[in-house]
């Protein structure tokens, strides 16, 4: 009898210990170790502690007030707009030393405005020569998504083109805009008119309402540009002068 009273003592003891044994593994289980933050916020004590900029249970939203600050701090326009950053919150603000007025949402890319005008008395050059090379616009209007030398991204080509093209280039729109450094260029029709709607009519840049020149060439003599007190896309003689604004991709 003492033998049996014995060995349920003995039972009940192990269980006892080891009851006690699994209660305190549960309770040293790190609090975080389900938690995921994002946009480099740290797990403490279960809760998530966001960097500057962002908020939410898991880091996961901008404050839209902090948006030239994150920018500033190298986070891309493409990460801020997929965190809910809406596209005309992020045009106007300085990144990549120009102001943003274009961003492709599938891939990232976009386009950046010189925050000034490089001239407002500038010839577009090159008057009597069809430049080999660089495509000739002559319907309108355009459509930028086919025609060759007015479509996004084409501004950069273009103003290579025309530089190597014209002889003298000393002083001409396509000059001033590469005069910045080699990524800057004279802005496409689809490229400045993207700068039009996205800067200019929401109160960005600093533009004249005035006239200002695309890369995209009509002729020998004539080339497009773009009116900013309407909009309106036209020829003119290449010898006219007219405002200047360079554009950048990143």
């Amino acid at each position: 009898m003492k033998k049996i009273s014995f060995l349920l003592y003995a039972f009940f003891l192990l269980s006892f210990l080891f009851l006690t044994e699994a209660c305190q593994e549960s309770e040293e289980i790190d609090p975080c170790s389900n938690v995921i933050c994002q946009n480099d916020g740290t797990c403490e004590d279960g809760l998530c502690a966001c960097p500057e900029g962002f908020s939410g249970s898991f880091c996961e939203s901008v404050d839209t007030s902090k948006i030239q600050f994150l920018l500033d701090r190298g986070i891309t326009p493409m990460t801020l707009y997929e965190n809910g950053v809406t596209l005309n919150q992020l045009y106007g603000k300085i990144y990549a030393d120009g102001l943003i007025f274009y961003l492709n949402t599938d891939d990232g890319r976009g386009l950046v405005a010189a925050v000034e005008d490089q001239d407002s008395l500038a010839e577009w050059g090159c008057e009597g020569t069809d430049i080999i090379d660089l495509p000739t616009v002559q319907n309108l209007p355009a459509d930028p998504e086919t025609d060759e030398g007015t479509r996004i991204f084409d501004g950069k080509t273009n103003t290579t083109t025309i530089l190597a093209g014209c002889i003298s280039n000393d002083g001409i729109a396509a000059y001033l805009c590469r005069d910045l450094g080699d990524d800057w260029f004279l802005p496409s029709r689809a490229e400045l008119n993207l700068m039009y709607t996205n800067l200019y009519i929401q109160g960005h840049g600093n533009f004249a309402a005035d006239y200002y020149w695309t890369s995209t060439e009509n002729g020998s003599m004539s080339a497009w540009h773009q009116d900013f007190q309407n909009g309106e896309q036209t020829i003119i003689l290449k010898n006219s002068t007219v405002h200047v604004r360079a554009a950048r991709a990143f």
